[in-house]
């Protein structure tokens, strides 16, 4: 396998000049893969000892999160961008971490010294290299993945990057004037500006989509736009396309990381009928919900040919799994797990749940106690039917849980399921952990990710303390340590509306409100102990 400590080239890319922010994808973990995989009735490899590969890691933001949390497998990323894998290094250095390896190097470049691994991700790279480049993405994950892996490639789908490939197009026309890629990228933006106020909706539906369109592009970060709209290369294709080449290189199409978009019942019995009517498989069906839904992009699993799985989902694969969900009763009263009373749950996203049976209420009431933690499935029926006396058999009221489950899973953000466990502390505790890659990137003013893949957003005391929980500070040395950032200028408290100063206010201004400032991390996944 190459030396990952050899000097890295001088040649430089785009993406040297203008580095792609990585950060954790939580749907790209290998993780979320293994339950899509399990629910399908595949046996996925264990994640917990898994060896993954990223094509494309850029400085490694999705992968490294990863390794510092499963410590037993193996990481391996390459890009082609010198200055990001520099950087993804410096972070691996950083965290002290021995299980990962970021590779500057072409997708081209990979042979067989590399091995075989459980799980392929190539996240943000298949429409934004040239042919040779995609078929070589595709060639890894025939290759390179284990009897059973899971292989993930995301791209821009058609049809709905017809219309988005237009404003691509303009951008594109109008910042080719300009050389420098922070001055393209702002000319760029100026012509979004420019459209959207030209773009006034009324009876024509070109302005309307236009208008649509360019909402959906404006917002996006600098260096977003400029990979993904002022790159040279940007192609897009159709689904049952991308399904077909993958075909032909021995894979098989398992799903998407999304999964919930494989479904047509959310757009009612009508087109479900339709549908059943139009499709005779299940890509022929999420084509036309393609065409229905006027898709811009997919999260696309593959598996070896030889790996066929069942698209009718069953319940009894839940048993394997892990639970979470941070969902909260609506209203100020306490369900009553033990009844048949109707209690709606409402998830982070706004979506709701209704449900009366005492099983499924119970379960909800163990997840809340345990967020952002997961429950082993085996754990969550046993403490659920305790909670609500069920007299049911067991393998009853697992199925039926089960199906609950996965139900909620399927249609809402309510409840999670997980391959491996996700551990994070509810509370703090007398001298407070913070998951490393969390610690080091608020020190850098960086992206903060969490224990469960995703990233947080916290006020600048947060952000402060999140360093200084290494186990070694109680909360009378974070008082003082806080205080002398106020004391310099780096921190700011304010009570009132007025700044405060004087160091016996800062000292009891942070005392009161340290233990919130640690519950608020401890519920955003960032502490684990």
């Amino acid at each position: 396998m190459p030396d990952a400590t050899a000097p890295l080239p001088s040649a430089r890319t785009s993406y040297d000049e203008v580095p792609y922010e990585s950060h954790p994808y939580p749907q790209a973990h290998p993780s979320r893969l293994a339950v899509i995989a399990t629910l399908f009735g595949l046996t996925p490899p264990a994640v917990e000892t898994a060896r993954v590969l990223e094509l494309g890691c850029a400085a490694g933001g999705h992968l490294i999160p990863m390794a510092a949390a499963l410590p037993n497998a193996t990481f391996v990323g390459v890009d082609l961008s010198a200055r990001q894998i520099a950087d993804g290094r410096d972070q691996v250095a950083r965290f002290g971490l021995t299980n990962i390896e970021l590779r500057h190097a072409s997708i081209l470049e990979l042979d067989d010294s590399y091995g075989t691994f459980d799980y392929v991700l190539c996240h943000g790279v298949f429409s934004w290299v040239p042919a040779p480049v995609q078929e070589k993405i595709l060639a890894v994950c025939a290759r390179h993945l284990s009897p059973y892996g899971v292989g993930y490639v995301s791209y821009n789908t058609y049809p709905g990057w017809h219309m988005r490939g237009m404003i691509r197009d303009m951008m594109r026309f109008h910042a080719a004037k300009f050389a420098a890629p922070a001055e393209r990228t702002r000319q760029a933006r100026a012509l979004l500006d420019f459209l959207a106020e030209s773009a006034k909706p009324g009876t024509e539906l070109y302005p309307a989509l236009l208008k649509k369109e360019l909402e959906a592009v404006r917002h996006q970060a600098d260096h977003y736009l400029f990979h993904e709209h002022l790159e040279e290369v940007n192609e897009p294709l159709y689904f049952h396309q991308f399904v077909d080449r993958a075909g032909a290189h021995g894979l098989r199409y398992l799903g998407e990381a999304r999964v919930a978009t494989m479904l047509s019942g959310p757009l009612g019995p009508d087109i479900e009928k339709a549908l059943k009517l139009l499709a005779t498989d299940q890509v022929q069906t999420e084509q036309y919900l393609d065409f229905l839904r006027n898709r811009t992009f997919r999260e696309t699993l593959v598996v070896h040919a030889r790996n066929v799985p069942s698209w009718q989902l069953r319940p009894e694969p839940v048993g394997r799994l892990h639970i979470a969900s941070g969902a909260a009763p609506v209203g100020t009263e306490a369900p009553d797990v033990r009844s048949d009373a109707v209690v709606q749950y409402r998830g982070p996203s706004g979506v709701a749940l209704s449900t009366a049976r005492p099983l499924l209420k119970a379960a909800m009431a163990v997840l809340a106690d345990a967020w952002p933690a997961t429950v082993p499935f085996a754990e969550l029926l046993s403490r659920s039917r305790e909670q609500c006396g069920s007299t049911e058999g067991g393998e009853n009221d697992a199925r039926g849980l089960a199906a609950g489950l996965v139900d909620s899973y399927l249609g809402s953000d309510l409840i999670e399921l997980h391959g491996v466990p996700v551990v994070a502390q509810r509370v703090a505790g007398e001298r407070p952990v913070a998951f490393g890659p969390a610690r080091v990137r608020a020190v850098q003013n960086r992206p903060i990710p969490t224990v469960r893949h995703e990233l947080a957003r916290l006020p600048d005391l947060e952000r402060r303390l999140l360093p200084l929980l290494d186990g070694t500070r109680d909360r009378a040395a974070l008082t003082e340590v806080l205080a002398g950032e106020v004391a310099t200028g780096r921190l700011q408290l304010e009570r009132d509306g007025r700044p405060l100063h004087d160091p016996t206010e800062v000292r009891a201004t942070l005392t009161a409100i340290l233990d919130q400032a640690l519950a608020s991390l401890a519920r955003q996944a960032l502490l684990v102990g």
